[in-house]
């Protein structure tokens, strides 16, 4: 048995039931991105574009990998891509994957965790799971009370609309602001500094050449 794209069982995959160019996240695809969480997990939230493909498929002793993975498996200009929530279970579909011969694989470094923390908004379809927010914190540093989530399933999305590439290019753009405001601080500081010490060094010229000569 394989996992069609929305990955639930289904027979061996046949020219007829493969899956159609327009059903791929983009024709030529240069990546392949399997949320390795299960099932459940993957209907409630996961990454646009991303396959489900529980650890558990790997332990099967009779066709492990979909037609996807193999397409994807050591193909020139491609790499495999695993997630979960924090690493736990990528990191072990990894080293099983990598022991059996696959050369083009990577993992998304913190997973959903990372993805809610930095892109809560166009990167995901349906609701961040509860342990994958960052801890609400009051002033003062003590945690305040979390408000109950309203989970909403995932959508069937392959592909990023022109308001999730919005979203994510803004939230890029508050990632990388304090970066460059800061260093534009440090490069007014480093100028105005520089402009004192040679206003320092002029002044002290003034006053030498108007002192008479001993």
């Amino acid at each position: 048995m394989d996992l069609d794209k929305n990955g639930q069982k289904s027979g061996n995959l046949t020219p007829e039931t493969s899956p159609r160019l327009s059903d791929l996240p983009y024709p030529d695809c240069p990546y392949l991105l399997l949320d390795v969480r299960n099932h459940e997990d993957y209907d409630q939230c996961h990454i646009v574009s991303a396959f489900s493909y529980p650890v558990a498929t790997l332990s099967r002793t009779m066709n492990p990998y979909t037609k996807e993975v193999l397409d994807y498996k050591n193909a020139p200009g491609k790499i495999i891509i695993l997630y979960d929530e924090d690493e736990r279970i990528a990191s072990q579909a990894a080293t099983t994957m990598c022991e059996r011969g696959f050369e083009n694989l990577f993992m998304l470094s913190g997973g959903l965790k990372v993805i809610a923390q930095k892109f809560p908004e166009g990167m995901t379809t349906g609701t961040i799971p509860v342990q994958c927010l960052p801890s609400p914190t009051a002033t003062g540093g003590r945690k305040r009370q979390v408000l109950p989530q309203v989970s909403h399933p995932a959508e069937k999305k392959w592909r990023f609309t022109s308001d999730d590439l919005s979203k994510i290019q803004q939230q890029m753009e508050n990632l990388l602001l304090p970066m460059d405001n800061s260093s534009r601080l440090s490069r007014m500081s480093m100028s105005s500094a520089q402009s004192s010490a040679r206003s320092r060094q002029s002044d002290s010229a003034r006053s030498q050449s108007s002192r008479p000569w001993k």
